[in-house]
């Protein structure tokens, strides 16, 4: 299938290279003899169009190709951390409903599941409640209101928080710019408000397992 896509594309790109030259010598004969007949425009006009199509056809096919890598990528991500193939599908089953129910990224929403089922035996998790932590964290960041972006880059970074073992610096300042309903979460799951949340931080108090303990309240 990905060959017969990359044909294509050869195939287009050399339509698509014919027909932009055959515009340009149309509009250097056009400026040359300051002849602008109605027939020449529309020769012009169904050379324009037949670009467009041909350019169409190109965005369509690298659209695809991108989705499918993409997806590939994800597939390959959660296999680090899924031991069968029922397992894997499972775990793409759940980002994918996770992403979808929290209007997020899911290719960010895999990455912090990821995190925490790396760490699944340290922190005494199933990949049921590694699926769990994964929803509260994406809705926690979901109605913090922030663009989708911002959304994305707060899954990031507290995805590097995990993979660290402690959420502070940077990921910490990110997370609270981006995602303050996290941060409003963790601290009320620990009983505690944002400056103190915030100084537990600082001294490096918030470790993967009560980040867990946290969130799971």
């Amino acid at each position: 299938m990905i060959q017969e896509s990359k044909l294509r594309i050869v195939i287009e790109s050399q339509h698509a290279l014919r027909d932009a030259q055959a515009m340009r010598r149309e509009l250097e004969s056009l400026d040359k003899t300051g002849q602008f007949a109605t027939k020449s425009m529309d020769q012009m006009s169904v050379a324009i169009r037949q670009l467009a199509g041909y350019a169409a056809g190109l965005a369509t096919v690298s659209a695809a190709i991108n989705k499918v890598d993409a997806y590939t990528g994800l597939q390959n991500r959660l296999k680090l951390v899924t031991e069968s193939q029922e397992q894997l599908n499972q775990a793409m089953g759940d980002t994918f409903a996770i992403a979808q129910k929290t209007a997020s990224s899911w290719d960010s929403t895999a990455m912090v599941y990821q995190r925490f089922a790396d760490n699944a035996d340290r922190l005494g998790i199933s990949l049921g409640k590694t699926a769990e932590l994964t929803e509260t964290v994406s809705k926690a960041i979901s109605v913090s209101g922030g663009s989708a972006a911002s959304a994305e880059a707060a899954l990031m970074q507290f995805g590097q928080a995990l993979a660290s073992g402690v959420l502070r610096g940077e990921e910490f300042n990110s997370i609270a710019e981006q995602a303050p309903g996290l941060l409003k979460a963790i601290a009320k799951g620990m009983d505690v408000n944002i400056g103190a949340l915030r100084a537990m931080a600082a001294d490096g108090k918030i470790t993967g397992d009560v980040l867990v303990d946290a969130l799971g309240k």
